[in-house]
């Protein structure tokens, strides 16, 4: 499901944006159960997702897909590892320019999200560091979800660094903008995550995913991550294929 993977890609960005002078490397492995939609059986999954996050750039692969952001060209790149091609988007990303005539304004009916973070007055020790916990709820006519987030503070965070590179990976999602605005409420690291989405219109179904944060390491990205691979075909962006991915 292209939500999921844009929430962990939200996740694993507020985590480690804004870090100066020092390129992260953050490892967070993500769960999912299995569920059945429209007669079709989607099994457990485990994902492991690798992230490079430099001064102003940033380089999420999670598996056939991968984004780069690089705030110093205002261009974002999209990375298809089964054919070997990579799209090019400038900064700011609009997704109407992509989509046909009449289907923007039936996306964001479908797909425009209300969402609400709550600070609740509860931690808990996660590895190293004492979590603060924050509710989320995401509500559409398609699906709600609410997620267990937690949260630590980090006195290298870059706020600015961070929701810029947010809001640029939110405006690859049609409807997520009210999200980029609502996490902002969360002033620290997302290490731990824990969701449920339920689509009543799909039979009820409900999706319960987990992410966790195993690793973060201040090392040099090896030469050539926030770019597209030298061997790879650049072609022209296609909205409804990438959201399929």
């Amino acid at each position: 499901m292209k939500l999921f993977k844009t929430l962990a890609i939200l996740a694993i960005v507020l985590l480690a944006a804004g870090v100066a002078s020092a390129d992260l490397k953050v490892v967070k492995m993500t769960h999912k159960d299995g569920f059945s939609m429209m007669g079709q059986t989607q099994p457990p999954e485990d994902t492991e997702q690798i992230t490079w996050i430099g001064e102003d750039r940033l380089h999420m692969d999670q598996g056939a897909t991968a984004t780069i952001i690089r705030l110093d060209l205002n261009k974002l790149f999209v990375i298809n590892h089964n054919d070997q091609s990579y799209n090019v988007l400038d900064l700011p990303v609009t997704l109407d320019d992509f989509m046909p005539p009449g289907m923007a304004e039936q996306m964001k009916m479908m797909m425009t999200f209300e969402v609400t973070v709550t600070p609740v007055d509860e931690t808990k020790v996660i590895g190293e560091w004492e979590a603060k916990r924050f509710d989320m709820k995401m509500t559409s006519k398609m699906m709600t979800m609410d997620a267990v987030i937690w949260s630590v503070d980090h006195p290298d965070l870059d706020m600015d660094a961070f929701y810029s590179m947010y809001e640029h990976m939110a405006s690859m999602q049609p409807g997520m903008a009210a999200a980029a605005k609502e996490m902002r409420k969360i002033n620290g690291l997302v290490i731990e995550q824990q969701s449920e989405m339920k689509m009543p219109m799909m039979g009820d179904i409900s999706v319960k995913t987990s992410e966790k944060t195993t690793s973060i390491t201040k090392i040099d990205a090896p030469e050539g991550t926030y770019d597209p691979p030298a061997e790879y075909t650049e072609k022209p962006f296609d909205l409804m294929a990438s959201m399929q991915r």
